[in-house]
């Protein structure tokens, strides 16, 4: 899909709140920063916690998603895992080791109108992700990430043979971005990236945000 936005934020904890310690988020911290991340012109926002309850992350997931798309017309709203709450607000749906099996997730996104997004982390499972019929697939850990600092980063190597072995199939690099390596990303044949602490941890989100957009517009151009 090449009307696909290149940056992917993913609102983690949005719902129940996000890390431990001196550095925690509340869940109204991540959801105030993925509204100022949209007001900086992020046009894709996932919406994952696996810790929220049911009814918490319906809850958190419904205000929010009105909220932003209040804030900017079009812009992407997708659901981590729960295909319940993606129907029920008419978002999209990405799916990984939770949620339901690729086929039934495309299934279900397709009686909704919404895309479809796999996690994957090998070429493999890219391959198996676009012969399912998803719409694309984010790749990780690209570089060491703070979020899973055990998970080790299978660099660049991934996004070349994800992209060789799905020729035009969107491909989000993901795990350790920063604006300086998205360009290597594209170059290996990334569509894009998705983001998580490069922009809630931010000390200036906006700038993170504008850092961003301007390094997937140069790389894009070259």
């Amino acid at each position: 899909m090449t009307d696909l936005p290149r940056l992917l934020l993913i609102a983690d904890g949005f719902a129940s709140g996000r890390g431990s310690g001196p550095h925690a988020q509340t869940p109204e911290r991540v959801r105030k920063l993925a509204a100022v991340a949209v007001a900086a012109g992020v046009r894709w926002v996932m919406l994952r916690d696996h810790e929220a309850d049911a009814p918490t992350f319906l809850r958190a997931a419904a205000r929010l998603t009105e909220r932003l798309r209040d804030m900017r017309s079009g812009v992407r709203i997708t659901i981590n895992t729960r295909a319940d709450v993606a129907r029920r607000l008419r978002a999209d749906l990405h799916v990984g080791t939770r949620g339901p099996e690729v086929a039934e997730a495309v299934r279900l996104g397709r009686e909704f109108g919404g895309l479809v997004g796999v996690s994957a982390h090998s070429a493999r499972e890219v391959t198996e992700a676009e012969q399912a019929g998803a719409d694309y697939a984010t790749v990780s850990p690209v570089y060491r990430t703070a979020t899973h600092p055990e998970a080790e980063p299978a660099g660049l190597n991934l996004i070349r043979q994800s992209a060789e072995a799905a020729p035009g199939f969107p491909i989000l690099a993901l795990g350790g971005l920063t604006p300086s390596r998205v360009e290597a990303c594209l170059d290996a044949g990334a569509h894009g990236v998705a983001v998580l602490s490069a922009i809630l941890d931010a000390h200036r989100p906006t700038r993170a945000v504008e850092q961003f957009l301007s390094a997937l517009a140069g790389a894009a151009a070259s």
